[in-house]
């Protein structure tokens, strides 16, 4: 079973995002910020992280440079923003999968999730 990290700092977009990976065969896990999910990345080692950009205690840039310098490969990183100070092309070129916009259209994110694993 695919292990998938959701960080976000809204509640509600985690709870949404994992009943839907939850009911597509996923294992989820939920942070709701950097510093917390980088704990999990190395104690749960998913397959995936699906971190929104900007939140308070380091954003998903940050995550996703701790996650780089950690292991290079893995786990594989999407990216979700309504507004980022980062281009899509920074966070790609920084190890990111992709960089999807909010609102976030959950069924499109589970085909991109399942193509990426």
């Amino acid at each position: 079973m695919p292990k998938i990290l959701i960080v976000d700092d809204e509640v509600d977009i985690c709870e949404m995002m994992s009943f839907t990976f939850d009911s597509h065969g996923f294992e989820t896990f939920v942070a709701h910020d950097a510093a917390a999910a980088f704990e999990l990345v190395k104690t749960e080692d998913p397959d995936l992280v699906v971190s929104d950009i900007r939140m308070p205690k380091g954003g998903g840039m940050k995550l996703l440079e701790d996650i780089k310098n950690h292991n290079a490969d893995r786990p594989k990183v999407f990216l979700i923003t309504g507004y980022s100070d980062n281009t899509r092309e920074e966070a790609i070129s920084a190890g990111a999968e992709d960089v999807l916009a909010k609102p976030i259209k959950l069924q499109e994110l589970v085909e991109r999730v399942t193509s990426a694993i």
